[in-house]
C-alpha cells in the first residue's frame, strides 16, 4: 500500500515536471511550489479531507498546469458532492488531450478522465426552473445566480438538497427547496405574485391658516337728491322768467308812462298795453313759482343731508359692535364674530 501511495505521488510529481511546453513556461520556484502543493492534495484525498485536496490540486494546477492535477482536481470536488464542477475537470481535460509523444503519466490521467467522466455523467442531476410572472427575474440556487439563458431549460445540478429563490422588482420573493438524487431529473415552477402598488404620499395635515379678521360695515344709504334738484330746476326757470318777462315788463310800463297822459291812452298803445298787463302777471307768476322751487328744493337738500350724517353715524355704531371673520378646517367651513 506505501509503495502504491508512493508511486502515485511520483506520478504527480512527474506530471509537474513535464508540463505542457505550449503554455508560458512556469518558473523553477513556481514547479516547487505546485509539487509541494500537490503532495499535500494527495495526502489529503488519501484520508478523504476532500476540502484541503481541493484547494491543493486547483492552486497547484493555477501554478503548472497539467492534466494530472486537473484530474485529481476533479476527484476532490466529486468527494464535495460538486459533481458538476468535476464532469467540467473531466472535460477540459478530454477537450485538450495529450499528444502521442507525451509522458506516460498524462495519458494515464487522460485515461482515468475518460472513465471516471462517464460515471459522473450517470449521477448528475437535472433541473429545469420555471419562473411565472416577471420576465426578467433573478433565479438563484444555493445562493449561486443562476443565467437567464438558462431559465426554463434542463440545467446540470449536483444531487442533494438545493434552495431555490426566485425574486424581481415589484413582485413578493419566492423561494422553495428541493432534493435531487444522483441521476434524477425535475422541474419546478415559482410564481411570484406582484406586489400592491404603494399609495401616492399624502400631505400631513396643517392647522387652517389664520385669516385676518374681515369688519362687516354697512353702507350708509345713498341720498336719493332727485326731487330736490327738480324743485331747484323749477324754482330756477320760475327766477329766470320772472327776470325776462320783469324786464320787458318795466320796458312797456316805461313806454305807457310817456304815451299816456292825464290817465287816459292813445289808440295806438291799445297794443303795448295789453302786453304790459299780461308780462305784469306772467312775471308775477314766474317770480312766485322760482321762489317756491328754491325754497323747496334748498329745504330738500338740507333735509336728505341730515338724514345721510344720521344713517352713517348708525352704521359706525354698528360696525363697532360686529366683528366677523370666516374659518375653513378640513371640509367645513364658516363664519366666526363677535356681534
Amino acid at each position: 500500500m506505501l509503495l502504491a501511495r508512493t508511486l502515485l505521488l511520483a506520478l504527480v510529481c512527474l506530471g509537474i515536471t513535464l508540463s505542457t511546453p505550449a503554455l508560458a513556461e512556469p518558473s523553477a520556484a513556481d514547479r516547487a511550489t505546485a509539487r509541494a502543493l500537490a503532495r499535500e492534495g494527495f495526502e489529503a484525498l488519501e484520508n478523504d479531507d476532500f476540502a484541503t485536496a481541493e484547494d491543493r490540486f486547483r492552486r497547484a494546477d493555477e501554478l503548472v498546469h497539467a492534466p494530472t492535477l486537473v484530474v485529481d482536481h476533479a476527484r476532490a470536488l466529486v468527494g464535495l458532492g460538486r459533481l458538476v464542477e468535476a464532469h467540467e475537470r473531466y472535460s477540459l481535460v478530454l477537450r485538450e488531450g495529450v499528444s502521442p509523444n507525451a509522458a506516460w503519466p498524462w495519458k494515464r490521467a487522460y485515461a482515468d478522465a475518460q472513465k471516471e467522466i462517464e460515471i459522473i455523467k450517470q449521477r448528475l442531476a437535472w433541473l429545469t426552473i420555471q419562473v411565472q410572472g416577471p420576465e426578467q427575474p433573478l433565479v438563484t440556487v444555493d445562493g449561486k445566480e443562476i443565467p437567464l439563458a438558462a431559465i426554463g431549460v434542463r440545467r446540470a445540478t449536483d444531487p442533494g438538497e438545493r434552495l431555490i429563490r426566485a425574486t424581481a422588482p415589484g413582485f413578493y420573493p419566492k423561494e422553495e427547496t428541493v432534493t435531487l438524487a444522483e441521476g434524477e431529473e425535475r422541474s419546478i415552477e415559482l410564481a411570484l405574485e406582484p406586489m400592491p402598488e404603494e399609495p401616492e404620499p399624502v400631505a400631513p395635515a396643517t392647522d387652517p391658516e389664520p385669516v385676518a379678521e374681515t369688519r362687516v360695515v354697512d353702507q350708509a344709504p345713498t341720498t336719493d337728491n332727485t326731487l330736490a334738484y327738480v324743485a331747484l330746476g323749477v324754482g330756477g326757470a320760475g327766477l329766470l322768467t320772472w327776470g325776462i318777462t320783469g324786464a320787458l315788463f318795466l320796458k312797456d310800463y316805461s313806454t305807457l308812462k310817456d304815451e299816456c297822459v292825464n290817465n287816459g291812452c292813445p289808440s295806438s298803445s291799445k297794443s303795448t298795453d295789453d302786453r304790459y298787463e299780461t308780462l305784469g302777471l306772467v312775471s308775477g307768476i314766474a317770480f312766485g313759482v322760482g321762489l317756491a322751487g328754491a325754497a323747496a328744493g334748498i329745504t330738500l337738500l338740507i333735509m336728505n343731508d341730515s338724514d345721510a350724517e344720521t344713517s352713517a353715524a348708525a352704521s359706525r355704531k354698528q360696525s363697532d359692535a360686529v366683528r366677523v371673520a370666516p374659518y375653513f378646517a378640513g371640509n367645513s367651513a364658516g363664519i366666526t364674530g363677535q356681534f
